[in-house]
């Protein structure tokens, strides 16, 4: 096995689960083991793996969105597919409209500053958040629509590198007095149409390439990041229930302010 598969898998599986920026983590890391690059079907591979991974963690969630749009029995209001798409919205639209953009914001100095102050708006509304009473249903179709939308415009800058498309939702619902577990498992949720909608344009972006999507290193990127992030994200969401964002946040300073230097 690739050595450096493996390394990127584990690098992509843990922080897609974390508030942490898989893309300053595997920009950091891939420059201290000196990995100078990896092709796009490995990007792309990395990136499906975590959506089957959370497409597995969530099943139950995606069984009863699919379930509200084919059956009578269940209303869609029942589930959270409404706070899923007000969510997304605002960041389809940013993403498309300013994807060429943003590719001047990839320079690590960028990426270690984002990393950096988003890291610390983290932890700082985390702890001002004055959490409302826990709500009733165990899913987010408790959440209120216009905070749903809300937490989606703060969800589209999460397009620039280093931002951190976890953090900044989390960050976003607990600034609107959402309680932690509600705030995680909004943000994993979004995470799902959000990595599904960006590959779609990448894919469509490069149609005329000739890139080798399914070559054997991308197949195993595929399965190393699903196996990874699969193990991992349900103690992580424990970890940040239970302890909060302080030391991620430590870690999001540490790590940027590092990327001056690589």
């Amino acid at each position: 096995m690739d050595f450096n598969i493996l390394f990127l898998s584990i690098v992509q599986g843990v922080s897609e689960v974390i508030p942490v920026s898989s893309s300053v983590n595997l920009h950091f890391f891939s420059a201290i083991f000196g990995i100078s690059s990896f092709s796009f079907a490995i990007k792309i591979a990395l990136h499906v793996g975590s959506l089957i991974a959370l497409l597995i963690y969530f099943h139950t969630d995606v069984a009863d969105m699919f379930r509200g749009l084919v059956s009578r029995k269940k209303r869609i209001s029942d589930t959270c597919l409404p706070q899923l798409v007000l969510g997304t919205i605002p960041v389809v639209i940013l993403g498309f409209c300013a994807r060429d953009f943003v590719k001047e914001f990839n320079s690590p100095k960028i990426m270690g500053a984002a990393c950096i102050c988003f890291g610390i708006l983290l932890t700082v509304f985390d702890r001002l958040s004055c959490t409302q009473p826990r709500l009733s249903r165990t899913n987010v179709a408790s959440i209120p629509l216009l905070k749903s939308f809300i937490v989606g415009v703060f969800q589209s800058v999460s397009i620039f590198p280093g931002v951190s498309r976890l953090g900044v939702c989390i960050t976003a619902s607990r600034m609107l007095s959402l309680d932690k577990k509600h705030s995680i498992r909004f943000a994993l949720l979004l995470a799902i149409p959000s990595i599904a909608g960006s590959l779609t344009l990448e894919l469509f972006e490069a149609y005329t390439s000739n890139f080798q999507c399914f070559q054997d290193e991308a197949l195993t990127g595929i399965i190393l990041t699903s196996i990874v992030s699969i193990v991992m994200i349900h103690p992580c969401i424990r970890y940040m229930e239970t302890h909060g964002f302080a030391v991620i946040a430590i870690y999001r300073i540490l790590i940027g302010a590092a990327m001056f230097f690589v």
